[in-house]
């Protein structure tokens, strides 16, 4: 039990209930203050549970779109089971269109979290020990922010357990986009320290997304992940009705995107703007110009090109066009048209 943490109502009711988790603050104003963060819980008798989380990052805003839409829309008698919802997990810096919280924290970095952290770490704490394990799944919607543009896609992380790679796979297809992305555990990162990483460790069900990018939210990102939510929740048999596939919509099957491969990424060594050359989506051949790196300080300096490293698909570009030296620009996939297809490495 959270003592730093505090539901306003309780979540184990039947209906519809909206408030806020209050986290014990302090700040140079106030000594005494809570950090209120909005949930809603729509619950329906016994049944699945998902618990349903955007704006992780704070310039990712497809997901929070979506999340507050169905917060607002979604109805008991729709349902069999609960869907709680937290649509923007960190608010400061979606106000601000930044990726991490004011004070640096990158919220997807701090899990499980600490009851005697600052407010993100109380949260994450809240999240990791009493709203994980009320549910059986959790779903983490993502997109690139500002600096990265991503086809939008499903996403998972590939696992080395069999089971557990057998049953992401199943979550990541029933977002049902047009995209669905396979990556590798990302670099000089602890997986355990992920908000996904913990509700897989917890042994949840996990859905992830990369919507689009660029802190922006146009329509076709927002409806894939409108639809989206709306089919995962329907193959968990939380709403009722039976889940979509793309064949019954007359759509083409799915492009599975494998981005495992180390030379699917593509960093500069260089400080400029990035001028992306290539089509996101688009397929690339290995030793192509991907994008140039343009020195706005000297123009007699040529631009410097970034060169394919594989065949494959332009899956993510960059978005931010500032660019450090060690930034990455963009991901380069193999594509596969079904699960079976894809090599186990």
């Amino acid at each position: 039990m959270s003592g730093t943490v505090n539901c306003t109502f309780d979540l184990s009711k039947d209906g519809k209930q909206a408030g806020y988790l209050k986290v014990g603050d302090s700040t140079n104003n106030s000594g005494w203050t809570t950090y209120n963060v909005p949930i809603i819980s729509i619950k329906n008798g016994d049944g699945p549970s998902a618990l349903v989380l955007a704006g992780n990052h704070g310039d990712e805003y497809e997901g929070q779109i979506a999340a507050t839409t169905l917060s607002r829309d979604l109805k008991p008698d729709q349902i069999n089971g609960q869907v709680i919802i937290i649509p923007c997990l960190s608010q400061e810096a979606s106000r601000g269109g930044t990726r991490l919280w004011p004070d640096g924290v990158n919220f997807n970095r701090i899990f499980p979290g600490s009851e005697d952290g600052p407010v993100s770490s109380k949260l994450a704490h809240y999240l990791t020990h009493e709203l994980f394990p009320k549910v059986d799944a959790v779903m983490d919607i993502h997109s690139g922010g500002r600096g990265h543009v991503f086809v939008p896609c499903s996403t998972m992380v590939w696992a080395k357990d069999e089971k557990q790679r057998a049953k992401m796979l199943k979550s990541m297809l029933a977002w049902n986009s047009s995209y669905s992305m396979i990556l590798p555990e990302q670099p000089s990162t602890n997986p355990a320290s992920l908000l996904p990483g913990e509700a897989e460790r917890q042994g949840k069900e996990v859905f992830t997304t990369e919507l689009g990018g660029g802190a922006l939210a146009n329509y076709t990102r927002v409806k894939v992940a409108k639809d989206g939510l709306d089919n995962a929740l329907r193959t968990l048999g939380i709403l009722k009705g039976a889940p979509k596939t793309r064949e019954e919509q007359g759509l083409a099957p799915a492009i599975i995107l494998d981005m495992r491969a180390e030379t699917a990424y593509h960093s500069v060594n260089d400080f400029g703007l990035y001028e992306n050359l290539f089509p996101l989506g688009g397929e690339i051949k290995k030793g192509e110009v991907l994008g140039l790196v343009h020195n706005m300080d000297n123009p007699e300096v040529p631009a410097v090109p970034v060169i394919a490293r594989q065949d494959g698909v332009l899956g993510v570009e960059r978005g931010f066009p500032r660019v450090l030296p060690g930034d990455v620009v963009a991901l380069v996939g193999m594509a596969y048209k079904s699960v079976a297809d894809l090599p186990v490495i």
